[in-house]
């Protein structure tokens, strides 16, 4: 559509993303301002950097420190093509997390909750991922920000991309395809 209608594929474009702010408007509120006992040594605090870890390769690589001003900003709507999901599948329109210790608290538990990790405590998952709180959504699509921002939104955002959506392919068929002389069809 964008080849034939600039103009319609702007406006459109213009109406997803005010359905998909409020996504990220919501799950950056929901970003905590400080956790219990348990997480209190995950925030950063003044100039502390991220203390160094061993991941499964042997390199180092830091493990992130929480920093609300960070995870909050990390939050961001996108319109462009994702990267191509394992089912081969690439989102246009997406509200994602960008920062590393705000990923790992929108998914800490979702698929294996209570693991160990490389902790001497034995319970030590489990104290992690139980003081962040409750998951929302269903199966492996299930979030503390993103994902709870979705569910809390009843399906007004998806209705609202619907919409926007529908519109532009009924004006643009309406005008017979904006001149369309390049043998497409009209857009259904």
């Amino acid at each position: 559509m964008r080849k034939f209608d600039r103009d319609l594929t702007k406006q459109m474009n213009i109406e997803i993303k005010a359905a998909m702010l409020t996504i990220r408007d919501k799950a950056r509120n929901d970003v905590p301002m400080g956790f219990p006992t348990y997480l209190s040594g995950w925030e950063k605090r003044g100039k502390v950097q991220s203390q160094a870890v061993f991941n499964t390769s042997g390199r180092v690589r830091k493990f992130p420190l929480f920093d609300t001003r960070e995870v909050v900003a990390g939050i961001v709507y996108r319109q462009g093509k994702s990267i191509q999901n394992s089912q081969g599948y690439r989102a246009q329109y997406y509200v994602r997390n960008n920062s590393a210790a705000g990923a790992i608290y929108e998914t800490a538990g979702r698929v294996q909750s209570g693991q160990q990790g490389k902790s001497n405590n034995p319970r030590a998952g489990e104290l992690f991922i139980g003081a962040m709180g409750s998951l929302y959504g269903k199966n492996e699509e299930r979030g503390r920000l993103i994902f709870k921002a979705w569910e809390q939104d009843h399906g007004k955002a998806t209705l609202a991309v619907a919409t926007a959506i529908d519109k532009a392919v009924k004006i643009f068929n309406a005008s017979g395809g904006a001149g369309n002389q390049s043998g497409y069809k009209l857009a259904s």
